[in-house]
């Protein structure tokens, strides 16, 4: 078993839940170990990285501390990848341990989509000797050199440089507070080697008072949104991804409201696509259930927690022009930017949702509509092709692939998109029974996300199997984290879509300029036997019906870990009106800045 391997299955200590206070008592040698210790007793247990000289001290005291787990990624953003879903699957907040220089510069991607997905996780980066910075040191990474703080500032929710070994401790517990603050997202620690290397004697506990939370909500707002929608003829309910977390709540809503739901394509599953008012997702590769239903015009829409970019609304207009909505956020910058408002209320979802549904309750504001609106709108297939499952053609329809791996992992297994072609297929034909069904980090739309999410997916419950839907070229630009999974054993399935071409840049590109220019092609590679050479079973999928229950089973029998799928698919096929290519032209052609 691989160092890394005997790291990741070490004991997990979750914080506590004390009605009143919480104590944080490091008694360590060195800050870096006091650092550990305190992220530790504070439920941080998972540490993704790749380790290097000036961060040494931190993958040292990682590696000492009862309950922490190092997670060796092969790039600095793959390890802020895979700790974003890490989170997404299990609540706790990860921390990303990456060197200084290159180590840090890698970092920012991973760190941006963090920050666009609202994820909070501590970034902990090394630095070469304080008493050094100013010198020109090899990857200084201090206001002298790289100056990592003012370059990812504005990324993260708190930018600190530990200041001496007493203090280190206490500052990331600090940085730590900011991340998980009301709008989370990442926090940069960053930790000269001296100072992380720097000895300290025992300290005071830290005494923590339990952080109080607030349910508060603008209850006027509560019984305007009631009644606008109790009244509507064609309501409709939008469910953003900041609905993550407050699931039961939401479901409740839905429940109490009766009306029609659309999810944005980053909520795919939040509420059951299953539930008999669903009508899937809107946005981006919407289904044919949102098209028709928005198209036929909306007159009260209520929107929890989505800044209803083009991705999220793409072609389905969740508000007719004359129609009344309602925005709610935790950010109040995202009102008005994209759809004005009728009622933009800053609060807790969760919060908001409760005092909805118990308003709508009490008052007997079901909708009477939304019932036989609903059942209206799913009269027909949800899907582009209708026959998708009974797909004979060869190379396979990318539709009839993922209809064949949704029925071959089960319905315990959870998927994964990557960022590209195939990405609108999964979201388009892929249904999420259960609010952990299906993930996308679709804020930053980076490609190598969803490979490396899958290992932050697998790490929260290695006894579940996950699907990795991704392309050729993310494989290719990301793909050497299958190591990873397999030096964990972890159950991945990764099903390689490849059509040895940029798809989604050829498709876009010609839409947007015409057929000159357009062949974006690479080398078809075989990844079934790039995968064989590290040790990894892998097989190549050209027709329907190859993907199957047993073949998994089969790949996986020798033990738990990952296997690659090398699917060749039809290149040529898109998903009529996805809405990435319609956006991207207005992009380029609509100068109205009003």
């Amino acid at each position: 078993m691989s160092a890394a391997a005997q790291v990741a299955r070490g004991a997990v200590v979750r914080p506590t839940r004390d009605s009143s206070v919480q104590a944080v008592a490091p008694r360590t040698a060195s800050a870096s170990h006091a650092i550990v210790e305190a992220l530790v007793a504070r439920g941080v247990d998972s540490f993704f990285g790749v380790p290097g000289g000036p961060v040494s001290p931190i993958c040292k005291a990682v590696l000492d501390t009862a309950g922490a787990r190092f997670i060796e990624s092969r790039h600095e953003t793959s390890a802020a990848f895979a700790a974003a879903s890490f989170h997404r699957a299990t609540g706790r907040v990860p921390a990303i341990v990456v060197t200084a220089g290159p180590g840090a510069t890698n970092a920012v991607t991973g760190i941006a989509n963090a920050h666009l997905g609202r994820t909070p996780m501590i970034v902990i980066t090394g630095d070469v000797a304080w008493a050094s910075s100013g010198r020109l040191l090899l990857q200084d990474t201090g206001p002298e050199g790289l100056h990592m703080e003012r370059m990812v500032g504005h990324l993260c929710r708190a930018a600190v440089r530990v200041a001496s070994p007493r203090s280190a401790a206490t500052q990331v517990l600090a940085a730590l507070d900011a991340a998980t603050g009301p709008i989370p997202g990442p926090a940069l620690c960053v930790i000269p080697m001296d100072r992380g290397r720097g000895e300290i004697e025992a300290q005071p506990a830290v005494v923590r008072a339990t952080r109080q939370t607030t349910d508060e909500v603008p209850l006027p707002a509560v019984h305007q949104t009631a009644k606008w929608l109790a009244e509507a003829e064609r309501p409709l309910l939008v469910l953003g991804a900041a609905c993550r977390g407050h699931e039961a709540s939401v479901r409740r809503l839905v429940d109490a409201l009766g009306v029609p739901f659309v999810t944005t394509p980053q909520a795919k599953g939040v509420v059951p696509e299953t539930h008999p008012r669903s009508l899937r997702h809107g946005g981006m590769a919407a289904s044919l259930w949102a098209r028709a239903y928005t198209s036929g015009g909306v007159d009260a829409t209520l929107v929890l927690g989505t800044d209803l970019d083009d991705v999220s609304v793409g072609p389905t207009p969740y508000v007719r022009e004359g129609g009344k909505l309602v925005h709610v956020d935790l950010d109040a910058s995202v009102f008005h930017r994209n759809v004005p408002a009728d009622l933009p209320v800053a609060a807790d979802l969760g919060a908001f949702a409760r005092a909805l549904t118990k308003h709508a309750t009490a008052q007997g504001l079901l909708n009477p509509r939304g019932r036989a609106l609903a059942k209206a709108a799913r009269s027909g297939s949800p899907f582009d092709a209708e026959d998708a499952a009974d797909d004979t053609r060869s190379p396979i329809a990318p539709q009839r692939a993922v209809l064949d791996l949704e029925a071959a992992a089960g319905e315990d297994a959870r998927f994964i998109t990557d960022i590209g072609g195939h990405m609108l297929y999964a979201l388009h034909y892929l249904t999420a029974k259960r609010p952990d069904r299906f993930h996308i980090h679709l804020r930053l739309g980076s490609m190598g996300s969803g490979i490396a999410g899958a290992i932050g997916l697998g790490l929260a419950d290695p006894k579940r199997r996950v699907v990795c839907i991704c392309g050729d070229g993310g494989m290719q630009m990301n793909g050497m984290e299958l190591l990873v999974a397999a030096d964990l054993g972890l159950p991945v399935v990764y099903a390689v879509f490849n059509d040895a071409r940029y798809n989604m840049v050829h498709h876009g590109m010609k839409q947007l300029y015409g057929a000159g220019g357009t062949e974006w092609d690479t080398r078809w590679v075989d990844f079934a036997a790039w995968a064989r050479s590290m040790g990894v079973p892998g097989i190549r999928v050209h027709a329907p019906g190859q993907i199957d229950a047993a073949t998994l089973d089969r790949l996986q029998a020798s033990g738990p870990g990952p296997v690659v799928l090398d699917i060749r698919i039809d290149r040529e096929m898109q998903i009529r009106g996805a809405g990435r290519d319609e956006a991207l032209q207005r992009m380029s052609l609509d100068g109205d800045a009003s």
